[in-house]
């Protein structure tokens, strides 16, 4: 009789800001500075849910990242759906950081490099993505597929754990 043992999980080689790593505690993938998850964390929640947003929702969304923003809390975001999308630029027109949660590999959304900024408004406040300032956060391995759907309950939901802290295996206390 054979038995398949499940693959170990990579290990991290470098820093999460040099390097994707998978951090197996929580099974997750992340790239950019992993300390912003141990700041005051904010989520959008007129951003979460079905993708339909009127274009006053979507002002009301500015508004509500900006206020997040510039009470110094670190927005967590999507990035598929035109309200994600407006909640992830606005950190960017302040020079604030932000978390992204992507539904796929890095490489799928950020480029081989790991260096485009995920979608096309963004890079008209920043023309590369920058690791240093920013995280983005999957499930799913560097290589991997997105989904591409507007709508991601499951992205949706692991925004909600980011912001409440309430991962386990991951030390909220920035020691990443």
């Amino acid at each position: 009789m054979v038995t398949r043992l499940a693959p170990e999980p990579p290990r991290r080689s470098a820093p999460f800001d040099s390097e994707p790593g998978f951090y197996p505690d929580a099974g997750l993938w992340l790239y950019g500075k992993a300390r912003l998850l141990g700041a005051s964390l904010a989520s959008i929640e007129r951003a979460l849910g079905q993708p339909h947003h009127t274009p006053d929702d979507l002002c009301q969304i500015e508004r509500e990242t900006e206020q997040a923003v510039l009470e110094g809390r670190i927005v967590v975001t999507g990035i598929h759906s035109p309200a994600h999308q407006r909640a992830a630029i606005v950190p960017l027109r302040w020079g604030a950081p932000r978390i992204l949660v992507l539904s796929g590999g890095f490489h799928a959304h950020l480029g081989p490099d790991l260096k485009e900024e995920p979608f096309r408004a963004a890079r008209l406040w920043r023309y590369q993505f920058d690791a240093k300032t920013d995280l983005v956060v999957s499930r799913r391995a560097p290589n991997k597929l997105p989904t591409y759907a507007h709508h991601n309950p499951s992205v949706d939901r692991l925004i909600h754990r980011i912001c409440s802290k309430d991962l386990p295996g991951v030390l909220f206390c920035g020691r990443l």
